[in-house]
């Protein structure tokens, strides 16, 4: 593990509205002011990054995000056709006297334009979104600084945005700070570059038949992308051992259980924090940063 570019773990899950936004904001919470830890945590859910509904902050930087797509330049065109015969994302159409580009289906690998004969596809920007950045001022005075990477509206693809905000957020981080990864829900390719970068992956699961089938989807996915795997259990109760179940057979740990509590979600009804507000909570948080610790710092936590 590389400690000079931070300890980067991602909260993900195999599908919407099972707690991992709740984990993030919380668990970075916790790890500023209890255990003393340097975070940055990251908003990766780049459609419809919602952090801030619970941690606001101050402003502290926005910078606009650009990709390169080819524009065809017909003054120059020869019109070979080998722009179109080369792409593998149907980006670009030949009519035999035009060249048509679709930018929504462009992956920017300028292979068009590198094979131009004529040179007739120069690659040029295009704006995808924003990425800004907040500090965050707790009750208690800790700060830690917040990242948000948001995808302007019609864009398609997310995982250019995702690159993106992980490169500006790694750029922040200094050695052995831990930087958190909101990653985006479910287990397509937003997910997966988020997860692809992280030391560690903390899978929230709610113990429903849903929650252990798209748990499933999600374990068998970073398993092929080879990352360590850690199930966190939200809205757990008494009795219920359905994920239980499963990370046993699967032989996936349990890095913590977060209790089924009407005052917990009453709190987040609110936009609050739940930590230092639901004592239940704040014992599973320590459970979870506790195995967090063992597994990245072989310590235990303050």
């Amino acid at each position: 593990m590389d400690m000079e570019r931070g300890i980067r773990i991602a909260i993900a899950s195999g599908k919407g509205g099972t707690g991992k936004t709740t984990l993030s904001v919380n668990l970075a919470a916790w790890l500023r002011v209890q255990a003393g830890r340097e975070v940055v945590l990251a908003d990766l859910d780049v459609e419809e990054p919602n952090s801030g509904l619970f941690l606001e902050g101050r402003l502290t930087d926005r910078r606009e995000v650009f990709r390169r797509i080819p524009r065809w330049n017909k003054d120059t065109c020869i019109l070979s056709g080998e722009c179109a015969a080369v792409c593998m994302y149907n980006a670009i159409a030949f009519t035999g006297s035009s060249v048509m580009v679709f930018p929504e289906l462009c992956h920017g690998c300028y292979a068009c334009s590198d094979l131009c004969p004529s040179g007739s596809l120069p690659m040029v920007e295009d704006r995808i979104g924003e990425i800004t950045a907040y500090g965050v001022e707790l009750e208690d005075g800790n700060e830690f600084m917040r990242v948000e990477g948001r995808l302007d509206i019609g864009r398609e693809m997310a995982t250019p945005m995702i690159q993106e905000t992980i490169g500006y957020t790694t750029g922040l981080a200094g050695p052995e700070q831990m930087i958190l990864f909101d990653a985006p829900p479910g287990t397509s390719c937003p997910m997966m570059e988020a997860a692809k970068h992280a030391d560690l992956v903390l899978l929230v699961a709610e113990p429903t038949l849903f929650g252990r089938h798209d748990l499933s989807l999600a374990v068998e996915t970073l398993r092929v992308l080879e990352k360590e795997v850690a199930v966190v259990i939200n809205k757990d109760r008494p009795g219920e051992t359905i994920i239980d179940d499963y990370c046993s057979k699967e032989h996936v740990p349990i890095a913590g259980r977060i209790p089924h509590l009407t005052e917990a979600a009453r709190q987040y009804s609110k936009g609050s924090l739940l930590f230092g507000k639901v004592p239940q909570v704040d014992r599973a948080l320590k459970e979870v940063a506790g195995f967090l610790e063992g597994r990245i710092f072989k310590t235990s936590p303050a």
